[in-house]
């Protein structure tokens, strides 16, 4: 029994009609261009996260009514907030400080 497989072949891609030969597969041609790509999204994506889970920390606060569990639990979730916010701030310097000794560009 023969499989489908058996009679095919991958063309070449300079072969293939109607694709330019003189440009690249890809416009990553490391690691660290893919990186820089993603930053530019991560960073604000990661401060939108920050600011709806400081939203929730102080609406579960309001929602409280009065009760230490939860004002506990949502004193904690504030102040997590605020530390992922200080981890974020800090990883965009170190990035900017890290393409000025560097000499790349990261975002």
């Amino acid at each position: 029994m023969a499989f489908l497989t058996d009679n095919i072949t991958i063309p070449k891609y300079s072969s293939i009609s109607g694709i330019p030969t003189d440009t690249p597969i890809s416009k990553w041609t490391n690691i660290g261009d893919i990186v820089s790509d993603l930053l530019v999204y991560i960073f604000p994506i990661a401060g939108i996260l920050v600011f709806i889970y400081l939203l929730s920390g102080g609406f579960s606060l309001i929602f409280a009514l009065g009760n230490p569990e939860k004002i506990k639990k949502a004193q904690g979730q504030i102040t997590n907030a605020i530390i992922g916010f200080l981890i974020i701030f800090a990883a965009y310097w170190i990035v900017q400080i890290l393409e000025i000794i560097l000499g790349v560009q990261l975002l």
